[in-house]
Protein backbone atom coordinates (compact mmCIF):
# COMPACT_ATOMS: atom_id res chain seq x y z
CA UNK A 1 0.00 0.00 0.00
CA UNK A 2 1.35 3.27 -1.26
CA UNK A 3 1.09 6.53 0.95
CA UNK A 4 -1.71 8.09 -1.27
CA UNK A 5 -4.12 5.07 -0.63
CA UNK A 6 -2.91 5.14 3.42
CA UNK A 7 -4.18 8.99 2.99
CA UNK A 8 -7.45 8.20 1.26
CA UNK A 9 -8.20 4.99 3.85
CA UNK A 10 -7.82 7.51 6.62
CA UNK A 11 -9.57 10.38 5.26
CA UNK A 12 -12.55 7.72 4.31
CA UNK A 13 -12.30 6.70 8.43
CA UNK A 14 -12.01 9.64 9.52
CA UNK A 15 -14.73 11.02 7.65
CA UNK A 16 -17.54 8.20 9.22
CA UNK A 17 -16.25 8.63 12.74
CA UNK A 18 -17.04 12.57 12.26
CA UNK A 19 -20.44 11.78 10.79
CA UNK A 20 -21.10 9.25 13.22
CA UNK A 21 -19.92 11.83 16.09
CA UNK A 22 -22.54 14.21 14.73
CA UNK A 23 -24.73 11.83 14.78
CA UNK A 24 -24.56 10.98 18.55
CA UNK A 25 -24.21 14.63 19.25
CA UNK A 26 -27.53 15.26 17.60
CA UNK A 27 -29.00 12.51 20.08
CA UNK A 28 -27.26 14.16 22.89
CA UNK A 29 -29.41 17.09 21.58
CA UNK A 30 -32.47 15.53 21.27
CA UNK A 31 -32.81 14.44 24.82
CA UNK A 32 -31.68 17.74 26.24
CA UNK A 33 -34.05 19.69 24.11
CA UNK A 34 -37.09 16.76 25.71
CA UNK A 35 -35.83 17.53 29.02
CA UNK A 36 -35.80 20.98 28.70
CA UNK A 37 -39.07 21.17 26.87
CA UNK A 38 -40.60 19.22 30.41
CA UNK A 39 -38.78 21.11 32.69
CA UNK A 40 -40.65 24.20 31.00
CA UNK A 41 -43.99 23.10 30.46
CA UNK A 42 -43.87 21.76 34.64
CA UNK A 43 -43.19 25.25 35.37
CA UNK A 44 -45.71 26.27 33.09
CA UNK A 45 -48.40 23.96 34.87
CA UNK A 46 -46.77 25.55 38.09
CA UNK A 47 -47.63 29.11 37.11
CA UNK A 48 -50.75 28.15 35.94
CA UNK A 49 -51.89 26.46 39.13
CA UNK A 50 -51.12 29.48 40.75
CA UNK A 51 -52.55 32.13 38.29
CA UNK A 52 -55.32 33.16 40.78
CA UNK A 53 -53.33 33.31 43.58
CA UNK A 54 -50.76 35.86 42.10
CA UNK A 55 -51.45 39.43 43.11
CA UNK A 56 -51.43 40.37 39.40
CA UNK A 57 -53.50 38.12 37.65
CA UNK A 58 -52.39 39.71 33.48
CA UNK A 59 -48.39 39.29 34.99
CA UNK A 60 -49.04 36.02 35.58
CA UNK A 61 -50.89 34.96 32.37
CA UNK A 62 -47.55 37.07 30.56
CA UNK A 63 -45.35 34.30 32.62
CA UNK A 64 -48.01 31.60 31.21
CA UNK A 65 -48.05 32.59 27.93
CA UNK A 66 -44.25 32.58 27.61
CA UNK A 67 -43.88 29.28 29.15
CA UNK A 68 -46.09 27.85 26.41
CA UNK A 69 -44.55 29.87 23.75
CA UNK A 70 -40.92 28.51 25.07
CA UNK A 71 -42.52 24.96 25.18
CA UNK A 72 -43.11 25.77 21.39
CA UNK A 73 -39.74 26.84 20.20
CA UNK A 74 -38.29 23.41 22.09
CA UNK A 75 -40.42 21.38 20.16
CA UNK A 76 -39.63 23.50 16.71
CA UNK A 77 -35.91 22.79 17.64
CA UNK A 78 -35.96 19.17 18.25
CA UNK A 79 -38.30 18.70 14.91
CA UNK A 80 -35.65 20.40 13.38
CA UNK A 81 -32.82 17.69 14.98
CA UNK A 82 -35.12 14.87 14.40
CA UNK A 83 -35.44 15.82 10.78
CA UNK A 84 -31.60 16.48 10.67
CA UNK A 85 -31.10 12.86 12.08
CA UNK A 86 -33.73 11.32 9.58
CA UNK A 87 -33.10 13.27 6.17
CA UNK A 88 -30.12 13.21 3.89
CA UNK A 89 -30.44 16.77 2.14
CA UNK A 90 -29.30 19.19 4.65
CA UNK A 91 -31.74 21.86 2.56
CA UNK A 92 -34.66 20.13 4.35
CA UNK A 93 -33.13 21.17 7.91
CA UNK A 94 -33.63 24.90 6.69
CA UNK A 95 -37.50 25.36 6.88
CA UNK A 96 -37.66 24.05 10.47
CA UNK A 97 -34.96 26.77 11.25
CA UNK A 98 -37.31 29.75 10.03
CA UNK A 99 -40.99 28.02 11.67
CA UNK A 100 -37.94 27.94 14.43
CA UNK A 101 -37.23 32.10 14.17
CA UNK A 102 -40.93 32.72 13.44
CA UNK A 103 -42.25 31.28 16.92
CA UNK A 104 -39.36 32.86 18.71
CA UNK A 105 -40.49 36.50 16.73
CA UNK A 106 -44.26 35.64 17.94
CA UNK A 107 -43.47 35.07 21.45
CA UNK A 108 -41.39 38.15 21.38
CA UNK A 109 -44.13 40.02 19.66
CA UNK A 110 -46.96 38.81 22.32
CA UNK A 111 -44.72 40.18 24.85
CA UNK A 112 -44.66 43.14 23.48
CA UNK A 113 -47.89 43.90 23.01
CA UNK A 114 -48.82 42.73 26.93
CA UNK A 115 -46.53 44.86 27.88
CA UNK A 116 -47.73 48.20 26.00
CA UNK A 117 -51.34 46.81 27.32
CA UNK A 118 -50.71 46.84 30.42
CA UNK A 119 -47.56 49.24 31.63
CA UNK A 120 -46.30 49.39 35.27
CA UNK A 121 -45.19 53.52 35.00
CA UNK A 122 -45.99 55.21 31.56
CA UNK A 123 -42.84 56.44 29.61
CA UNK A 124 -42.93 57.90 26.62
CA UNK A 125 -39.73 57.14 25.43
CA UNK A 126 -39.72 53.39 26.14
CA UNK A 127 -43.41 53.56 24.25
CA UNK A 128 -41.40 54.57 21.48
CA UNK A 129 -38.86 51.57 21.39
CA UNK A 130 -41.35 49.05 22.07
CA UNK A 131 -43.40 50.44 19.23
CA UNK A 132 -40.01 50.29 16.69
CA UNK A 133 -39.45 46.78 18.53
CA UNK A 134 -42.64 45.68 17.13
CA UNK A 135 -42.66 46.90 13.49
CA UNK A 136 -39.04 45.51 13.31
CA UNK A 137 -40.38 42.18 14.65
CA UNK A 138 -43.25 42.98 12.26
CA UNK A 139 -40.89 43.25 9.38
CA UNK A 140 -39.16 40.61 10.08
CA UNK A 141 -41.89 38.28 10.59
CA UNK A 142 -42.75 38.82 7.01
CA UNK A 143 -39.54 38.50 5.37
CA UNK A 144 -39.35 34.98 7.19
CA UNK A 145 -42.52 34.10 5.98
CA UNK A 146 -41.97 35.11 2.43
CA UNK A 147 -38.69 32.83 2.35
CA UNK A 148 -40.57 29.93 3.62
CA UNK A 149 -43.11 30.13 0.82
CA UNK A 150 -40.06 31.02 -1.61
CA UNK A 151 -38.43 27.38 -0.09
CA UNK A 152 -41.81 25.48 -0.80
CA UNK A 153 -42.22 27.35 -4.21
CA UNK A 154 -38.12 26.22 -4.92
CA UNK A 155 -38.84 22.69 -3.45
CA UNK A 156 -41.56 21.75 -5.80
Amino acid sequence: MDLEERSRRFRIMAREYLNNLEEYLYYLVAVGLVIGFVVVMIDGAVILFNLYETANFTEGAIKFLDKILVSLIFLEIFYTVSVALTEESVLKCVEPFILVAVTALVRRLLILSFEISHPTVFQTERMHFYLYEMALIGVLILLFLIGIALFRRSKK
